[in-house]
């Protein structure tokens, strides 16, 4: 292999491993640096050839003699002769005195005829065929990269619910269009059809949201009643040649039960998304986890998602502004399975560090304060209502309790060298440690079962140098001291993402941790180790390999003092995502 296909080799290595392996940064610049150089080398060598080619056609026209070695050797010898002679004679050729020189004999002078199209035509097929595959490669690479740039959704439309509780439900709307806006709602029947002579209820004619939110804001409907299906219908009171109001879009759902009365709950669970990964040549780039979750939507009454919704540093950072945040956060809700399952799902989040930047743990520090505008705008402010400027929280669906921690804001700097450090860092901070205790004791007695939800994974089966680093493993007294407390609670059980691999791990505690993702990103089906049976820990299950992984949880506290919790594995690799890969009955206990 010589240099100008080593060149254009490395350059495609550099372009298939950003689109369809990880879309790292690294990558991404390797490539920029790549495709310069092999555009270089082979533009030349194609330059080369055809010079080659042309010097030799014109020495035959002139009759120039050329001495060729056996006419019967491979042809690949036979032009390795011919460009040897040529760049001896080719140089002289302006003061030769052509009339000496005799003509060629005719077969000599077919052979180097045909010896030069020959060689011309393969090299010029194969160089330009190489050309092209570098052209296309680059030019996808570009789109991945820059399309939150070349398409930025400013025109997006969003109208979905948030976290919807006994007695109201909040509405994420993004309008850019001006007018003041109206919601009107009434009761379903039980089969979600309106029923007759039910009116329209209006909640009220508000002003639209402005550019200051980037045209985003979130409302709520209050005062409705437990366990029934409603219809919410968003008008905007813009005044048209035909009516005074026209309808925008319209949604349903169904409100909670009563908190402490026994439920019925079916949701799903996992982490990291980036649209149009694994990816592909679209108008219209999509999340395959998204539209696998869709499969499983009728019955699904909410999505927990664990956090990077958006990857702001990869394939490339763009920015600190709010703007350049946000312009990530439309990219995902104008995909076409994001649209469709957020209007029929309601949708909770908690952050993690690909909405900030890798690993994040500088607390408050730039650019905190613009990622968190950006995320508060179109997913923090739909969740559960928190304590002030915070965002975990906490929230119940009949007798079933929820705490949501924040991982990443109030997390120590993890110290590689200092062991004192390191025994007293923190990843939830005092405040948030004291809520989330005083939480556990009440649900204690007063909750069939309790999730503890965390972006990043309590086990210790990931044990590399950035899971050391960036999971609770870096975290182990705080870890510790808190395995010690849910011990005690009977049926509670750890949510988890980030490691893009899927782990169901009893801890050292007792209570179950599931962790899932990606939902739609990449994975190393090959690289990484992840050790089962770590000390005081048993591993139930756990998979590497699939870009799309997320787990659907089915709760039922109906049945009597013991609960059941049946945890179900989703992945596209397995059965194209329609029926479980791997499912759990948990084993749960009499929590009265």
């Amino acid at each position: 292999m010589n240099i100008v296909n080593a060149a254009s080799a490395l350059h495609l290595l550099f372009s298939a491993s950003l689109l369809w392996v990880v879309p790292s940064q690294h990558l991404f610049l390797a490539d920029m640096v790549a495709f310069p150089v092999s555009l270089f080398l082979l533009v030349r060598e194609i330059a080369s050839k055809w010079s080659i080619a042309t010097a030799i056609e014109r020495l035959r026209r002139h009759s120039i003699e050329i001495c060729i070695d056996d006419a019967q050797s491979e042809s690949s010898s036979r032009e390795s002769s011919i460009s040897g002679a040529v760049n001896r004679r080719i140089k002289y050729h302006e003061h030769l005195d052509l009339s000496q020189y005799k003509p060629l004999p005719e077969k000599a002078a077919v052979l180097l005829t045909k010896a030069s199209r020959d060689g011309h035509k393969r090299l010029s097929l194969f160089n330009a065929l190489l050309l092209l595959a570098d052209l296309v490669m680059f030019i996808m690479c570009l789109d991945f990269v820059y399309r939150p740039l070349l398409t930025p959704g400013l025109d997006l439309f969003i109208f979905r619910p948030g976290h919807v509780s006994h007695n109201s439900a909040k509405l994420h709307i993004r309008y850019p269009d001006g007018g003041d806006l109206e919601l009107r709602y009434k009761e379903l029947g039980s089969d979600w059809i309106p029923a007759r002579n039910v009116p329209w209820e209006s909640a009220g004619v508000f002003e639209p949201p402005t550019n200051a939110t980037d045209f985003t804001m979130t409302t709520a409907l209050m005062n409705l009643q437990p366990s029934t299906k409603y219809i919410v219908a968003l008008h905007c009171r813009q005044p048209t040649l035909h009516s005074q109001t026209a309808l925008l879009s319209s949604l349903e759902f169904k409100t909670a039960p009563i908190p402490g009365d026994p439920a019925h709950l079916r949701f799903a669970t996992g982490s990291c998304i980036k649209p149009n990964f694994p990816y592909r040549p679209t108008l219209s780039p999509d999340i395959r986890g998204f539209a696998s979750i869709l499969d499983h939507s009728d019955d699904l009454d909410m999505i927990v998602f664990l956090g990077d919704f958006i990857y702001a540093d990869l394939p490339l950072y763009f920015g600190s502004t709010v703007e350049d945040y946000r312009r990530l956060y439309r990219q995902v809700y104008r995909t076409k399975s994001a649209y469709r399952l957020v209007r029929k799902v309601p949708m909770i989040h908690v952050y993690d560090d690909h909405e900030i930047m890798n690993n994040w743990h500088a607390g408050d520090a730039p650019p905190m304060g613009s990622a968190l505008a950006a995320y508060n705008e179109y997913n923090g402010l739909a969740n559960p209502p928190s304590p002030t400027n915070r965002a975990y929280y906490n929230f119940t669906y009949g007798d079933i309790a929820f705490y949501a921690w924040d991982t990443r804001r109030y997390r120590s700097r993890w110290e590689t060298e200092n062991e004192v450090g390191r025994s007293r860092a923190t990843m939830l901070g005092k405040e948030q440690k004291v809520h989330f205790t005083q939480w556990l004791a009440a649900v204690n007695h007063t909750a069939a079962v309790k999730f503890v939800i965390s972006s990043v994974p309590l086990t210790f089966g990931w044990s590399n140098e950035d899971s050391s680093q960036d999971t609770w493993r870096g975290y182990p007294t705080e870890r510790a001291e808190i395995l010690e407390l849910t011990r005690h609670v009977p049926n509670l059980f750890f949510l988890s993402g980030d490691r893009h691999e899927m782990a169901a791990v009893e801890l050292p505690s007792g209570n179950m941790e599931f962790s899932t993702s990606p939902i739609s990103q990449f994975t190393f089906p090959l690289v990484g180790q992840f050790r089962a049976n770590m000390t005081g820990e048993t591993t139930l299950h756990h998979r590497r390999p699939g870009h799309v992984k997320y787990g659907i949880l089915d709760v039922d506290t109906r049945s009597g003092p013991v609960p059941r919790v049946t945890y179900n594995l989703y992945t596209t690799d397995v059965h194209q995502g329609k029926q479980p890969a791997w499912t759990y009955e948990a084993k749960c206990s009499a929590w009265r």
